[in-house]
């Protein structure tokens, strides 16, 4: 008789596991939030992302929060959307409107071609602008043959002229993509998720705070230190878009 209970508990538990994974989450997230449950939406999309990930998905949920007032997960799941896929023009659009609204200022110290070409080349992955180069250079490739086989002056002077533009749209579109890579991968970046977060000139407690910050910022992370044999717990070095430097406390920031 126990034999049998243990067996019928195990194949209800299995029934019950099967029922739970064959929830469609990101649809019933849809369906809440087109009812404006919000709160119910957020829920959803939060476990739909427990079978992956995905651009969409992270603009979803940003967009869930942007409507239950949580500024700092809203503006960390557009972020995360734009990781995963540059091109998603509705989460660039989304965290550009919500860092206006909250009065975030995102620009850094650099000028304004700069940021203009930063901003133009971040709206495609690495992987992307990759193919782009590749593709020139193998028109660059034809122009060469054209100017080397071509009898006409005319398609040899295109030829030669075309191949040396190609080259150089191919040339910019490696670097674009070098920049995509580091951007992505080797720098990062973090999303202040505490109001008015302190960043102390130190990796301590009652440490002099150089400055605060509104949650929603974002900011790099160029050092850390765990000063766990005082209890003090991990600190990181934050950079933010203004050059400003300060230490803050794990629990007030979130990596992208």
């Amino acid at each position: 008789m126990k034999h049998r209970l243990i067996i019928f508990l195990t194949l209800a538990l299995l029934a019950v596991t099967a029922l739970a994974n064959g929830i469609d989450f990101i649809d019933q997230g849809n369906k809440a939030y087109d009812q404006k449950q919000f709160k119910k939406a957020a829920e959803m999309y939060e476990r739909a992302l427990r079978d992956g990930e995905s651009s969409q998905l992270r603009y979803n949920l940003g967009n869930a929060y942007y409507r239950l007032n949580d500024r700092a997960h809203a503006v960390l799941n557009y972020e995360r959307a734009l990781k995963l896929d540059p091109s998603n023009g509705d989460a660039r659009f989304n965290l550009k409107f919500v860092n206006e609204k909250s009065k975030i200022n995102e620009t850094s110290g650099s000028n304004y071609f700069s940021e203009l070409l930063s901003g133009w080349v971040g709206h495609l992955s690495s992987n992307t602008w990759a193919m782009i180069g590749l593709a020139l250079f193998v028109l660059m490739l034809a122009g060469i043959a054209c100017y080397r086989i071509a009898r006409s002056v005319a398609l040899q002077k295109t030829g030669f002229f075309g191949a040396i533009v190609l080259g150089v749209l191919a040339l910019l579109a490696l670097a674009s993509s070098f920049y995509m890579y580091h951007h992505t991968t080797k720098t990062i970046y973090a999303i202040v998720m505490t109001d008015k977060a302190p960043a102390n000139k130190s990796p301590r407690e009652g440490e002099k705070e150089e400055f605060n910050l509104p949650s929603g910022t974002k900011v790099q992370i160029v050092d850390s230190i765990d000063n766990k044999n005082s209890n003090g717990g991990v600190w990181y070095m934050i950079e933010t878009a203004a050059n400003k430097t300060g230490w803050m406390k794990k629990a007030d920031i979130e990596k992208i």
